[in-house]
Parts: C-alpha cells; structure tokens; sequence
C-alpha cells in the first residue's frame, strides 16, 4: 500500500501497492500466533470491528477511496496517545455496516530520503529476522499516485500462513517530491492486510 501523509494533519493514508511504516516496529505486540487477529498495531487487529475504537461519524470523515474502484475504505487517525505511531489507518468494506478491519497501517513521518532508507531498513532487517521462514518479495519504484514520476517508494512484503490464514505484512518506505511533497509527508511503517484485501489491491483496485 502506499501511504500518504497530509500536511495539513499529520496523518496517514494508505494506497495500493506498499504500505506505511513506522519509526521502530514493536514486536511486543507481534506476538508468534496462530491467526492473524494476533498481530495487533497500536492494539488493534484484522476482523475487529473498528467501532471498538472509532465512532462511526470519526471514520466516515476520515474516510478515502485509494482508486476509483472503491470497493474498500480507509480511515487515518492522528492521536498523541499512540505508544508506537504518529499515526494509523483502517482498512473495511465500503458496504460492511460493521466496518471489520480487512487492513491496518501505522506509520512515522520522515524528512529526507536516507532517513526514510535507513527506517525501512532497520524495520527490514527486524521483519527478516521475525518472519525467517516467511516468502518475502523486496519492490522499488516510482511511487503511482505521483503523476511526475518524481515520487519514490521501497517496499518489502512477507507472505504469512499460518494455519492457511494467508495475509501480508509489509514495510516500505515512501519518498515525495516535487508538488506530491506539498500534499504528503514522507514516510516508513508497517501494514496487515488480509488476503482479499491483498488480492484486490493487486489485481482489481487500480485496473
């Protein structure tokens, strides 16, 4: 997924592809678990309702589409009380009345381009190090919200099984330039998604 951050506050937002990242990922809360309602950001897994956590009203006003295929939503919350994030973004059906989190971001603001590589990289090398015997793919490029193709992103994704509960973990690092550096911040984070969120953003939301 990529992320993009506003300026105007300092929140996160997801977009296809790679994801959003943070500053230092705590495995405190990545606990080995058989399902991935175990693997929680910011205390909040996949298939909890994010009602728990926001009203209704929070979420839709927080709420974007990543492409025209709006199959999905995603909301971006900034709050103080984050132990490990500036900020986080849940993922739901556009049509599920319960909003159950199908994707969840958390992620931290960066202000150069090394400094977002060496973030990526430490969260990287952690990942690798958790998830040793996981397949992993690593991607780079010009990052497709960014029309000037000035915009760069560095992803690695982890394809986790456990119990034939397949989902994605990812961490990517994503760098704007030009006019996008004028709407986003630039960023490194980690996202969950489940497997048919990650199949839809890989074949069906920007096609």
């Amino acid at each position: 997924i990529l992320t993009h951050i506003r300026h105007s506050e300092k929140v996160f937002i997801m977009k296809r592809l790679l994801v959003i990242l943070i500053l230092t990922l705590s495995f405190q809360s990545l606990t080995k678990a058989d399902d991935i309602r175990d693997f929680e950001i910011e205390g909040i897994s996949i298939g909890d309702s994010a009602l728990d956590y926001f009203s209704k009203k929070q979420l839709d006003n927080k709420s974007y589409a990543f492409s025209d295929n709006d199959k999905y939503l995603t909301s971006y919350f900034y709050k103080s009380e984050f132990k490990n994030y500036e900020g986080i973004e849940v993922s739901y059906l556009k049509n599920d009345k319960n909003y159950t989190i199908k994707g969840i971001s958390g992620g931290n603001t960066v202000i150069s381009l090394d400094e977002c590589k060496k973030k990526y990289n430490k969260i990287k090398k952690d990942l690798n190090n958790y998830f040793k015997d996981a397949d992993s793919m690593d991607d780079d490029g010009l990052h497709p919200s960014d029309t000037t193709g000035k915009s760069k992103y560095f992803r690695t994704s982890y394809s986790i099984n456990p119990n034939s509960n397949y989902f994605e973990i990812e961490t990517s690092c994503i760098f704007y330039e030009g006019e996008a550096a004028k709407k986003f911040n630039s960023n490194a984070g980690v996202t969950i998604k489940d497997t048919d969120m990650n199949d839809w953003l890989n074949n069906e939301a920007y096609n």
